[in-house]
């Protein structure tokens, strides 16, 4: 070989960092063995540690200042069930601290008739954000027409008690006289009120003249005949309150002797709502029951079947309620400003009882922001990992839960939280709140943080929101009971974002795991090898 060749061998030989000592100039102990089993543990038990890191990733969460835009809208989603508040009268409003408010929200909101254990009882009313027309009142001059024209009749059966030509008042009925009343007529139009509103003091006047006028054309030689009634209910509660009547005055029409379907523990009536004028009612109870048919069934002696006017034939004039609750379901776009949402009864034609009002609920779901998918679900749920259960359940007894002075809360479903997806998210979900005394308002304070999660390798994130609940109960003085919820977004926004360990990274460690291992190892091998070789020179000095 060329010593040129030779040359460049043994240059290249010169910077070797493994210099190799020859096999027959080392020796292997027993010591050095265990520590070197020792040393493979422990670097394949940190190897399996550093690869499971690599591969899971981590969160990294920053907070900063909430980056929406002004203007930027958040959206409430809601289902809320009122076994006791009919959806004759429920009514969504909101506010904010703004100054903005909106009554009785329809375009987006939806209504089921419920019965007191929940089960839906009729098809979803939705009224599709059109205005109702307002029920039109008897004026002045109506009015006094309509006293003048009672107060005539009065007087004329006073002069001739025993004349067969006057009409037949008003029925007062009472629990012994109404289901009677109900079956020995045809169509029953019965008005429920209260002294004390002022509704039902203005229709009075309007409503005995109508049954005047309504009497005179049905008069008792016929066997198919309307008659018109009222109840105090004041004097009468217990009757009103089996009738479902929740607002003052509630005018009810009974048919074939009845105004409800019983079935499966449902109670379905049909409500008027038309003009409170003495045409109108009279208009009302004769387009029921037309002459005609009085004269043909009297002829045949038949029994007339009524039939009442359907939604798209009158329906505004009556309305079929299909049972004493209320399923109400829905959104609402709202700005990033402190807020409400309420759920009342609400009229601009009647009165309600504050002290009999039961604004008990159900919380099916009450969430911010747009609904999970599974993944992003199991995101959040990732987030959240190390809630457990228990402190998850602990917010609620720190939200009111147990007996209150005016209500009290329970879980109606078992939840199942691994990590706190569904608590934090939809904290208010599967809670009900009852009311342990009439005129009870239950308050929700909502405090609603922005959460943006982005997952690893996805180009954005997504956006949840999420809240803490406080709730509690109290006495309605100056208002009609509602469920209310407060809520208050923060301007804080919290940034999650899904990281995986760089590979670099990665294999620096795995390279500082082993070797740092067997140089511990290595320097531990050495202590005890000196240590054993100077116990033997020990001993065998003693020897010598």
């Amino acid at each position: 070989m060329a010593p040129g060749g030779m040359m460049s061998r043994s240059r290249l030989k010169s910077v070797d960092f493994y210099r190799k000592i020859p096999k027959d100039m080392t020796e292997g102990t027993i010591p050095g063995s265990v520590i070197s089993v020792m040393a493979s543990l422990v670097i394949a038990m940190l190897l399996v540690s550093e690869i499971s890191t690599y591969l899971t990733p981590q969160f990294n969460t920053r907070v900063v200042v909430d980056r929406s835009l002004d203007g930027d809208l958040m959206r409430i989603n809601f289902n809320v069930s009122f076994p006791a508040l009919s959806c004759e009268f429920a009514s969504v409003d909101v506010g904010d601290a703004m100054g903005l408010n909106r009554y009785n929200l329809t375009k987006t909101v939806f209504k089921r008739p419920i019965d007191q254990n929940l089960n839906p009882l009729g098809p979803i009313q939705w009224e599709r954000g059109g205005k109702q027309k307002p029920v039109e009142h008897a004026d002045e001059m109506q009015h006094d027409k309509a006293q003048a024209l009672v107060k005539y009749h009065v007087e004329e059966k006073a002069r001739n008690p025993n004349a067969d030509d006057h009409p037949l008042q008003v029925l007062e009925l009472s629990p012994k006289t109404f289901e009677s009343a109900k079956k020995q007529t045809t169509v029953l139009l019965v008005n429920f009120y209260a002294p004390w509103c002022p509704w039902s003091r203005r229709l009075d006047p309007v409503w005995k003249a109508a049954a005047l006028e309504v009497h005179k054309k049905y008069p008792e030689t016929l066997a198919n005949k309307v008659r018109v009634a009222e109840v105090d209910c004041t004097k009468h509660e217990q009757l009103c309150v089996a009738q479902h009547v929740q607002g003052y005055p509630s005018v009810r029409v009974y048919t074939k002797g009845s105004d409800a379907v019983q079935g499966g523990g449902s109670h379905d009536h049909a409500s008027y709502h038309g003009d409170r004028t003495v045409e109108a009612i009279v208009k009302f109870a004769t387009d029921l029951l037309p002459e005609w048919k009085t004269t043909e069934a009297e002829e045949k002696k038949k029994q007339v079947e009524v039939r009442l006017p359907s939604d798209s034939h009158g329906g505004e004039t009556v309305k079929k309620i299909d049972g004493p609750g209320c399923s109400v379901t829905g959104f609402v776009l709202v700005k990033k400003v402190p807020g409400h949402l309420w759920i009342t009864a609400s009229s601009d034609a009647h009165s309600f009882a504050s002290n009999a009002m039961n604004t008990s609920h159900v919380v099916h779901h009450f969430y911010f922001g747009q609904q999970l998918s599974p993944s992003r679900k199991r995101y959040l749920e990732k987030f959240h990992k190390g809630v457990d259960e228990a402190s998850s359940l602990g917010s609620l007894a720190a939200a009111g839960a147990g007996d209150g002075y005016y209500g009290k809360v329970e879980d109606v479903a078992k939840r199942s939280v691994s990590g706190a997806t569904e608590d934090w998210h939809d904290k208010l979900a599967n809670l009900r709140f009852t009311s342990l005394d009439g005129g009870t308002t239950h308050e929700h304070y909502l405090q609603t943080v922005l959460t943006t999660i982005k997952p690893w390798g996805a180009n954005a994130g997504f956006n949840v929101y999420e809240y803490t609940q406080h709730s509690h109960f109290m006495k309605a003085e100056k208002e009609s009971p509602r469920a209310k919820f407060f809520f208050d977004p923060s301007p804080m926004q919290i940034y999650v974002s899904e990281e995986r360990q760089k590979f670099y990274h990665f294999i620096t460690t795995l390279m500082a795991i082993v070797g740092g291992v067997y140089s511990v190892m290595g320097i531990a091998d050495g202590a005890v090898h000196n240590g054993i070789a100077m116990l033997r020179k020990q001993n065998l000095g003693k020897q010598g």
